[in-house]
């Protein structure tokens, strides 16, 4: 009888509230509702800014180019509209991947790294995938594709509850490499794959600001 009793008193100890067996399978969430709120705010942010930079633009302003190097508003807003429906898909299947959690150890803390994309003033050079072809025949267009690509950005996230953090994105072959051969920027948790999106958003917004200025800018 006291063996019976002293299995029940164990197997409740089990299940208590203050067992640590229990403890052990609530998973750790790295992804803050601070982390989710800030990409929130910034999505819509910089879609805001977008759209008072383009709201009212004659189509010789939509089209005005520098010089023959430079994009227009209409190929920077077409640029845009195509690099947010590739980080779409690229956090569509990277969320649905197997998590590599020792990757942390390169990418915690450093979300800095992607934030000064933004005023870095290295220029960049796109890759095919991301030049602006003029695939669209007006500014209404352009401008419903752009806003379309990123609402749909914003409203993944502000409707997930996967753990960004814990996926990660990469842009070099990790395979057959240690995590010590491995530099952030080439790894990336989709927080901060993010992060990248708004700083070359906020990149752009300031060469739209720029071309405003030109001298040989349309009235």
């Amino acid at each position: 009888m006291k063996d019976a009793v002293n299995f029940v008193v164990f197997f409740l100890f089990l299940y208590s509230c203050n067992s640590p067996y229990e403890k052990e399978t609530v998973e750790v969430r790295w992804w803050t509702n601070t982390d989710k709120q800030l990409i929130i705010s910034e999505l819509k942010r910089t879609t805001a800014e977008l759209k008072k930079e383009i709201d009212g633009l004659t189509d010789a302003q939509w089209n005005f180019k520098e010089d023959d190097t430079r994009w227009s508003i209409a190929e920077i807003v077409e640029h845009l509209e195509m690099q947010n429906q590739l980080h779409y898909r690229e956090i569509s299947v990277t969320v649905n991947g197997p998590r590599m959690l020792e990757l942390r150890q390169i990418t915690r803390g450093k979300d800095d790294y992607f934030s000064k994309y933004a005023t870095d003033a290295t220029k960049g050079i796109a890759q095919w995938y991301l030049e602006p072809l003029g695939r669209f025949c007006s500014q209404q267009e352009g401008k419903k594709a752009f806003f379309r690509a990123r609402g749909e950005l914003t409203k993944f996230v502000e409707q997930t509850d996967i753990d960004l953090r814990k996926q990660f994105t990469y842009r070099t072959s990790v395979d057959g490499k240690s995590i010590e051969d491995l530099k952030i920027g080439q790894v990336r948790d989709l927080h901060q794959l993010l992060l990248t999106g708004i700083a070359h958003t906020d990149r752009h917004l300031t060469q739209i600001m720029v071309i405003k200025k030109d001298t040989n800018y349309p009235n």
